[in-house]
């Protein structure tokens, strides 16, 4: 067999990759010899490193992890030395480079609200052994379910608790995404299928009154009014074939006209910078170049944050159409959409929409699915135009940017779902309609990932600026116990006291009191949670995150993590805050990305918000009986 010119025998003697002799010996130290239709699989990617990632995730699915022979034939393939292909692979946090214990396929998700939910150790009916040799997960992503585990890579929720669906006619609507599924069979129920409305708290539910109104099984929940994102989520039939009216008025108007609509609605990125959408659709389009891309990033890694994936899920038309009016609107003539390697449902919803948009023959640019493999920092642009080159997940220095030469040194413009999505709503009724909700400074709505100590966890539209006690209150239904405190804006946020709750959701009033609005996650505390302990485990996230590239947060992520655990078990000094507070600034303003540069962030609040407590574990008590004095 021949592999783009190097010969391949399987589970024969010998193998000749790339010119070099490997003997069978060699490919079964790790006990697995490539098999043949894998090699095909591989083979059938372009020789190009471009396709590195694409090729690793056949492999991992194939296996359930990398062999060394596998990295071997693809670095083979793609001609990318084997070593830059194991460096690449360890960079992303997704991909398993050992190989699973045969008995063990569970992992357990340790994230902020499964925690609160009692999940540290969970899972499911897992034995003590059995949970003690688990994987950790930092978060699962159906938070609204906790506490979650994953178990022979199906999801389980509430610890393994199911619970049967209501009786429903055909007519009903049937509330079928990822947290319905961790927690029930939705994808075999009756009725029609539609994705979670945001009432993840609630599920199993059904709707006999196409989604205005949510039965479980205790309680009915209505469906809050004004929402324009999530207005058909929980609605409409996701694999249903739509037309796509906005799309349609948007080439009507032009490329010069619907840019000049997005950037007069004031419409800024959902993703946690706020950067104006129209002027970076500008800057693209000003860069003369015969190639210029639209990336959109649904990698969505942030624990705590799943409104990209209640989008994907719920209405993947309205995701791809806007995807359509802005590679319009910026003159893009590629367009790649980077989704989550393990949002499989959301997925397969998008692929689903685009085969039914390229039937239609709505789709007038090529567009491109990669899948990725977990890490926070992809984040950040240039990580992630790195991944999708065959790159480490590392950011790259500034200027250029992205937008005057990102993806294959061309114009790019990286856009997430949900900055996305507000297009087709822009189109049809104005920039001026847009700004009647939201400030004056961050115009239109945000969706909330509320979980945590809430009686209704889910996602929730807000305009922007609604207090942070209404979205508790009204929306979450308030707190299921004595709030002690609300992380904000994920791990990269803010934990801020209940003394703040009538603080507007918003960039400015957050950053004003020390917060962060980021992509919108929040998780409350009850009083019985100790904040420090919280904020050490945000701080063991961003170091575990860190990709190392820049010595900042490199080590100053390790170096406040050991500071933290000090501070936890009542090692620590009065000076220790002060070495505390000069290695944020020097995070804060020396590292390459936002990673490191934010990490500080919920230090920061702790210490303003939470002395009482800080300097309570520095006497080497924790009210909370959580740290253990050393």
């Amino acid at each position: 067999m021949t592999v783009a010119g190097a010969h391949v025998t399987v589970a024969g003697a010998h193998v000749t990759v790339a010119g070099a002799h490997v003997t069978r010996a060699d490919l079964e130290s790790d006990a697995v010899i490539v098999d043949a239709d894998i090699v095909e699989r591989i083979r059938a990617f372009p020789r190009r490193r471009t396709y590195l990632l694409p090729a690793l995730h056949v492999v991992q699915h194939e296996y359930g992890w990398l062999p060394g022979a596998a990295l071997e034939a693809v670095g083979a393939h793609l001609r990318v030395p084997k070593s830059e292909v194991y460096g690449i692979a360890s960079s992303f946090p997704d991909f398993r480079l050992r190989e699973p214990t045969p008995d063990v396929r569970t992992r357990v998700c340790v994230g902020a609200a499964c925690r609160v939910a009692g999940g540290r150790y969970a899972a499911a009916e897992q034995d003590a052994a059995k949970q003690d040799a688990a994987e950790r997960a930092d978060c699962l992503f159906v938070c609204g379910v906790a506490p979650v585990a994953e178990i022979d890579g199906r999801l389980v929720g509430r610890n393994g608790k199911t619970s049967p669906f209501p009786a429903t006619n055909a007519s009903d609507l049937v509330q079928d995404g990822s947290c319905s599924r961790a927690v029930a069979d939705s994808a075999h129920a009756g009725g029609v299928r539609v994705g979670c409305a945001g009432n993840c708290w609630q599920a199993p539910a059904i709707s006999h009154d196409g989604g205005r109104t949510w039965q479980g099984a205790q309680q009915t929940w209505r469906k809050p009014e004004g929402a324009r994102l999530l207005a058909d989520v929980g609605r409409v039939d996701p694999y249903a074939l739509r037309t796509y009216v906005a799309l349609e008025r948007a080439l009507s108007l032009g490329s010069d006209a619907v840019w000049q609509l997005v950037k007069d609605s004031g419409l800024r990125g959902r993703g946690g910078a706020y950067f104006p959408v129209g002027a970076k659709w500008e800057t693209a389009r000003n860069t003369p170049s015969d190639r210029k891309f639209l990336l959109v990033n649904a990698e969505e890694g942030e624990p705590g944050i799943y409104k990209d994936r209640h989008l994907l899920e719920g209405d993947p038309h309205r995701v791809l159409e806007a995807i359509l009016i802005a590679a319009l609107g910026m003159a893009a003539t590629e367009v790649f959409i980077f989704v989550n390697g393990e949002a499989s449902l959301s997925q397969h919803r998008l692929l689903t929409a685009l085969e039914k948009a390229r039937q239609l023959g709505v789709v007038q640019v090529p567009v491109e699915m990669r899948l990725g493999a977990g890490g926070y920092v992809l984040g950040e642009e240039t990580a992630l135009i790195n991944a999708i080159h065959g790159l480490r997940a590392e950011p790259l220095a500034r200027p250029p940017f992205p937008a005057v030469s990102g993806l294959l040194a061309s114009p790019t413009v990286i856009n997430n779902v949900e900055s996305l999505a507000n297009l087709p709503d822009i189109v049809l009724n104005g920039a001026d309609w847009f700004t009647t909700v939201g400030t004056a400074t961050t115009p239109g709505t945000k969706l909330v990932s509320l979980a945590g100590a809430v009686r209704q966890p889910g996602l929730y539209e807000v305009a922007l600026g609604t207090p942070l006690r209404t979205i508790l209150q009204d929306y979450g239904g308030g707190p299921s116990g004595e709030l002690g405190a609300l992380l904000v804006g994920g791990p990269s946020g803010s934990i801020l006291p209940p003394s703040l709750l009538d603080t507007p959701f918003d960039v400015q009033p957050l950053q004003a009191v020390g917060g962060v609005l980021g992509a919108g996650g929040i998780v409350a505390l009850t009083s019985e949670a100790c904040v420090v302990d919280a904020v050490r485990e945000l701080v063991a996230y961003n170091a575990r995150e860190s990709c190392g590239k820049c010595t900042p947060c490199r080590e100053g992520t390790q170096r406040m993590l050991g500071l933290f655990d000090d501070v936890r078990v009542g090692r620590g000094h009065a000076a220790i805050l002060q070495t505390i507070d000069e290695l944020n600034d020097v995070m804060g303003y020396a590292s390459l990305c936002g990673l490191g540069q934010m990490a500080p962030n919920p230090v920061r609040a702790l210490l303003r918000h939470f002395p009482e407590a800080v300097g309570e574990h520095l006497a080497g008590r924790c009210s909370a009986g959580v740290c253990t004095p050393c």
